[in-house]
C-alpha cells in the first residue's frame, strides 16, 4: 500500500491536484452562472418575439449632487419602456448613457449622433432639452436594431429586474410567447377586410359586441341572449373570430367580452352583467357546451397576461356574489393551467393578496377533489362491470363528430363522459352533452315489467308535452313502428311535431332490458299531417336494470339529431321552462 501511494503522489502531480481544487466552482459562482443563463433565456425571448413595443424619454428630474464641485445637480432622464407584458419607467443619468454608447458592439458612425460632453452649463434648460431629444433617438435606434448582440442594451434598461418583479425570471420558460406577438398581431394590425364573418354565427359576433359596447346598462341581458344564441353553435366560429369575441377588434373599435367584464359598479345591473358574462365565458371553454373547447382553451392561453389583466378578475374573485366568484375562479384556473404559470406569475397576474388566497383555496378544495373523484356511471348491460375510465377530451370529441347512429349512441352510453348537470327533481336527474345529447336518470319504485310499460305504452300519460303515442305496425311482440305526437314549448311559442320510429325491446337478462327508438322512413298518416307543423326525428336508448324486487333504475340517452327537437329542448336545458319538473311529477303519479 505504501508503495502505491509513493508512486501516485509525486511532486510532479501535486500542482495538478491543487490547481483542480482551486478551480472547483463555488456555490456562489454556480448561482451566478445560473442567473446569467436565466437572463440570456429571457433576453432571447424578448428579442425573438419583439416584446419591447416602445421606448421614449417622458420627463427629466434633478437631484442634488453632493460629490461634484462643478455643478449643483444631477439630471435624470426618465425612460418609459412598453412591452407586451409590462410597462415601466427607469431614470438614467447622462454618464450611464455615455457608458452604454462606448460599450456597444456597433460602429459609432452608424448610430445617431450622441450629445457631446460639456464641462460648463451642463444643466441649462437648452442643453437638457437637446440631450433629451438626442438620447431618445439613440434609444429608439437601438430598439429598431435590437438583436442578440445587444443584451448590453437590455441590461441598461434593467428589464430583467422588472420582469422578475412580475414573476418572469426562470419561470418564463414555462410561458413561451407566440411568434405573432402573443396571438394579438392579427387583431391589432389587421385591416378589417381581413376579418370577415363566414357564416351567420360569426356575423352575430360583431352584432353582439356592438350591443355590449353601446348598451353598458343592458349587458346582463345581452350576455343572456348570446348564451342562448350560441348554444350548440360555438363550434361554427373560426379561431380568428373567437379571438375577436374575447378581446375585440381595434380596427372596428369594438371591445371584447373580457373588457366588458372589467367595468363594474355597485348597482344590480352590473351584478347581473357580471354573473351572465362570466357564465357565458366559462361555457365557451367547456367541452359539454363547445365541441371545440380544446381550440378555445388554446386561444385563451395565447392571450397575454397583460391583456388578461384588463378583465380585473381579482375584483370578481373577491366579491361576495358566489356565482360570479365561482365562474371567474374556474376561468382563471383554466388560464393558469394552459400556461403552466408558477406562483410568481400568478402573484403578478392577480396582484391582490386576498384574491391569491381565494384561488389557492379553490385549487385545494375543489380542483383536487374533482381530479380525485371518479364519476360513477351505472352500467345496465353487465351486472358486475367495472367502472370505465374517463375518456380523454380528444377521444370524446372524435366520437361526437361521428354521424348520428344507434351504434354511436350505444358507445356514448357506455363511456364515462363529462355530462353537464342541468337539473334534478326528487332524485330524477337531467344532463346534457354539448347541447347535442341528453341523459336522464330515473330511479322508479316498481318492477322492471311495470317500468317497461310506463316508458313505452304509458309514455303519453306522463311525458310532458306529448299528446298521443300510437303503434302504427307490429313487427313482432318486441318490435313495432310507433308514432309520437308532441306539442313542444319553444320559448313563448308552441311547435307541433310527430316522430315516426322503430321501437325494439331487447332482453339482456332477467334483470336488464334495453329499449331502442330510431327514426323510421315511413310517411306520416294523413290525420297526423294535419295536426303537425312538421315531421320530426329523434333517437333514444333506454337502459333498465332491476336493482331490487320493487326498484328499477332507468337511464335514457337521446341524440338530438332533429333541429326542431333541439330548438325546442334548448329552453329546457337552459332551465327557462319547468318542463322536467312537470314530467317527473306526472311520472311519479303513475308509480
Amino acid at each position: 500500500m505504501k508503495q502505491i501511494l509513493s508512486q501516485s503522489f509525486t511532486f510532479e502531480s501535486t500542482p495538478t491536484i491543487f490547481r483542480q481544487q482551486s478551480e472547483r466552482p463555488t456555490i456562489f459562482s454556480k448561482q451566478q452562472n445560473q442567473k446569467e443563463c436565466d437572463a440570456k433565456e429571457l433576453y432571447a425571448l424578448i428579442v425573438n418575439n419583439h416584446m419591447i413595443k416602445e421606448i421614449r424619454i417622458i420627463k427629466i428630474f434633478k437631484e442634488e449632487d453632493r460629490e461634484s464641485i462643478l455643478k449643483n445637480h444631477i439630471v435624470n432622464y426618465v425612460i418609459q419602456i412598453r412591452t407586451d407584458y409590462i410597462d415601466y419607467t427607469i431614470p438614467k443619468r447622462y454618464s450611464e448613457f455615455e457608458k452604454l454608447y462606448d460599450s456597444l458592439p456597433i460602429s459609432q458612425k452608424d448610430m445617431p449622433k450622441f450629445p457631446e460632453k460639456k464641462v460648463i452649463q451642463t444643466n441649462s434648460r437648452k442643453t437638457i432639452a437637446k440631450r433629451q431629444e438626442m438620447l431618445e433617438k439613440f434609444l429608439q435606434y437601438l430598439l429598431q436594431h435590437l438583436d442578440h448582440s445587444l443584451y448590453l442594451f437590455l441590461d441598461f434598461l434593467k428589464i430583467k429586474e422588472q420582469f422578475q418583479k412580475g414573476g418572469f425570471d426562470q419561470n418564463v420558460k414555462m410561458h413561451q410567447f407566440s411568434k405573432d406577438e402573443n396571438a394579438l398581431f392579427d387583431l391589432l394590425d389587421t385591416n378589417p377586410k381581413k376579418i370577415q364573418p363566414n357564416n351567420q354565427a360569426e356575423q352575430m359576433i360583431f352584432y353582439y359586441l356592438q350591443k355590449l359596447n353601446e348598451s353598458i346598462n343592458e349587458r346582463g341581458k345581452i350576455f343572456q341572449k348570446m348564451e342562448k344564441y350560441y348554444f350548440g353553435k360555438i363550434q361554427q366560429i373560426t379561431p380568428l373570430l373567437l379571438k375577436v369575441l374575447l378581446i375585440g377588434d381595434d380596427e372596428r373599435e369594438l371591445l371584447g367580452i373580457m373588457h366588458a367584464l372589467s367595468i363594474q359598479t355597485n348597482d344590480m345591473q352590473s351584478h347581473i352583467s357580471c354573473i351572465n358574462g362570466f357564465q357565458f365565458f366559462r361555457k365557451i371553454l367547456e367541452y359539454d357546451y363547445n365541441p371545440n373547447a380544446e381550440q378555445a382553451l388554446k386561444l385563451l392561453s395565447e392571450i397575454s397576461i397583460k391583456q388578461f389583466r384588463i378583465m380585473k378578475i381579482q375584483s370578481h374573485i373577491c366579491g361576495q356574489q358566489k356565482l360570479c366568484k365561482s365562474d371567474s375562479l374556474m376561468i382563471l384556473h383554466k388560464y393558469i393551467q394552459q400556461n403552466q404559470l408558477k406562483n410568481q406569475m400568478i402573484n403578478y397576474l392577480l396582484n391582490d393578496d386576498e384574491a391569491i388566497k381565494e384561488y389557492e383555496s379553490y385549487v385545494l378544495i375543489y380542483v383536487n377533489k374533482m381530479n380525485e373523484e371518479v364519476k360513477q356511471q351505472k352500467d345496465s348491460v353487465e351486472n358486475n362491470q367495472e367502472l370505465l375510465p374517463t375518456k380523454s377530451n380528444s377521444i370524446e370529441h372524435a366520437i361526437l363528430e361521428q354521424d348520428p347512429s344507434l351504434d354511436q349512441l350505444m358507445e356514448i352510453s357506455q363511456m364515462n363522459l363529462n355530462w353537464k348537470y342541468v337539473q334534478e327533481c326528487e332524485g330524477h336527474i337531467m344532463y346534457h352533452l354539448q347541447g347535442q345529447f341528453v341523459k336522464t336518470i330515473h330511479p322508479v319504485e316498481c318492477s322492471i315489467d311495470r317500468a317497461i310499460k310506463i316508458f313505452t305504452d304509458l309514455k303519453q300519460q306522463w311525458f310532458h308535452g306529448m299528446i298521443q303515442k300510437d303503434v302504427l305496425e307490429y313487427i313482432d311482440e318486441n318490435k313495432s313502428v310507433i308514432v309520437e305526437y308532441y306539442v313542444w314549448e319553444d320559448k313563448s311559442t308552441f311547435k307541433k311535431m310527430a316522430f315516426i320510429s322503430d321501437q325494439e325491446i331487447i332482453k339482456i337478462n332477467d334483470s336488464t332490458y334495453q329499449i331502442s327508438i330510431v327514426p323510421n322512413t315511413k310517411q306520416l298518416p294523413n290525420h297526423y299531417k294535419l295536426k303537425c307543423d312538421q315531421k320530426g326525428q329523434k333517437m333514444s336508448i333506454i337502459l333498465m336494470k332491476l336493482i331490487e324486487p320493487n326498484h328499477t333504475d332507468v337511464v335514457i340517452y337521446q341524440n338530438i339529431i332533429d333541429l326542431t327537437f333541439r330548438t325546442a329542448l334548448t329552453p329546457v336545458i337552459l332551465k327557462e321552462i319547468p318542463w322536467f319538473n312537470n314530467t317527473i311529477t306526472k311520472l311519479k303519479a303513475l308509480l
